[in-house]
């Protein structure tokens, strides 16, 4: 069977996403041939990946650019380096007819080597439709190149020469890439590259619908924008994904153990409880009493905005779970999973959160000068008795869980 040609563009600031990437992309299929335009990777990088990729027959190419026709050109965003312009020159440095770019701020969570085979239709370039910023083009994240057709329409140069004119009004290469293919480029099924990077921002947009419209686990997840898995904010879908890939070794991915068929909780575990803190200021009462009080008990705390450090110091307890500008996914998974509500922070009610709890009804434990609620339906504790709340939680949980054994 012959290898595969996929491509990565990246610099030194990349090379663990880049190798991150690569994993999952083997996790699930053998045989590719790897090129990676870059121009200041170790050469023990690539001789290392080489002796882990052989088991695979695979292997990795070493394609060195040289950067200063890029480095003129215009970049949208302080995320996003000049090396995303070398892609330009991938019909000079691959050799197969039908190639596969990929960014390095992807996961692969299934074998892609089905994209080879899809019909171009006669055209140079298949990808998947920029959503949710525009149905009109694509997103140049992952893009499938018929090779011959570049070199015999002499792809290369005219993207350089649109650069040159168009680089400061356009989104940086994705933009001069639309600009150059317009309507002749082939669309692929969205699932090869859903942009989670949107997760945190399309409700401010009034786009609600965005969180529902693709159901289930991509094959490619997109972390776009400089919201990324590997910060230490939770703004996305499918972080937990990147981490897996992260804590798998590569003797797990060679050997083909039976760890790749689980995921991030079957690693690190998971707690048995959970509640939840909506609230709108860092000062959470009793808030680190709590934590430490009640270890099996994951503390998820969400806010419209970012956290304060007297908060964000506390994540030094590994039961607390920040989500700093929470989209309406990510309340609905925690709500999804909660044991009982922390009616604990004071000053205003965020989203009306204790009503929604005790529609569910789950109980609310309240202290009396952070309690929102006005019906008596909640728990309440003078604001010195975190001791009777802690208490009260442990019997509420050891009831919870006699019930459960019984049914």
């Amino acid at each position: 069977m012959t290898k595969k040609a996929v491509v990565f563009s990246a610099n030194l600031s990349y090379m663990e996403k880049l190798e991150i990437a690569i994993k999952s992309l083997c996790a699930h299929q053998g045989q590719w041939k790897i090129y990676v335009l870059n121009e200041d990777l170790p050469t023990e990088w690539f001789a290392i990946m080489n002796q882990r990729l052989q088991v695979l027959d695979s292997e990795i190419i070493n394609c060195r650019m040289s950067a200063e026709q890029f480095q003129s050109f215009s970049l949208p965003s302080s995320h996003i380096h000049y090396s995303t312009y070398f892609r330009y020159c991938i019909p000079d440095v691959v050799e197969e007819k039908r190639v596969l770019y990929l960014d390095c701020d992807m996961i692969f969570t299934q074998d892609l080597s089905p994209l080879f085979d899809v019909d171009l239709q006669g055209l140079g370039l298949g990808a998947v439709v920029d959503k949710p910023t525009t149905t009109a083009g694509f997103n140049a994240g992952l893009l499938l190149i018929d090779r011959d057709w570049w070199q015999e329409h002499q792809v290369t140069e005219a993207l350089f020469a649109l650069t040159k004119d168009h680089h400061q009004e356009v989104y940086g290469d994705q933009g001069i890439l639309n600009l150059y293919f317009k309507d002749a480029w082939c669309p692929l099924p969205w699932t090869y590259n859903l942009q989670v990077g949107s997760d945190k921002d399309q409700y401010i947009y009034g786009d609600l619908a965005w969180y529902d419209a693709f159901q289930g686990v991509p094959a490619v997840v997109h972390y776009t924008s400089h919201n990324k898995p590997w910060t230490s904010k939770r703004f996305n879908r499918f972080r937990e994904l990147w981490w897996f890939y992260y804590a798998l070794s590569w003797e797990e991915v060679l050997l083909r153990k039976p760890i790749l068929k689980q995921d991030f909780e079957d690693l690190v575990g998971t707690y048995p409880y959970h509640a939840a803190i909506y609230t709108n200021t860092a000062d959470i009462h009793e808030l680190e009493t709590l934590l430490k009080e009640l270890p099996n008990v994951a503390f998820h705390v969400l806010a419209h905005s970012h956290f304060g450090f007297n908060l964000v110091q506390l994540e030094r307890y590994p039961n607390l779970f920040l989500y700093p500008s929470f989209d309406p996914l990510t309340s609905r998974k925690v709500l999804g999973k909660l044991d009982f509500y922390l009616d604990i922070n004071p000053y205003g009610e965020v989203d009306q959160i204790t009503e929604k709890i005790s529609q569910k009804g789950l109980p609310i434990f309240s202290f009396e000068g952070t309690n929102h609620v006005k019906t008596g339906e909640n728990i309440v504790f003078a604001d010195d008795q975190v001791a009777q709340m802690v208490a009260a939680i442990r019997d509420y949980l050891k009831r919870s869980e006699k019930n459960h054994a019984s049914k």
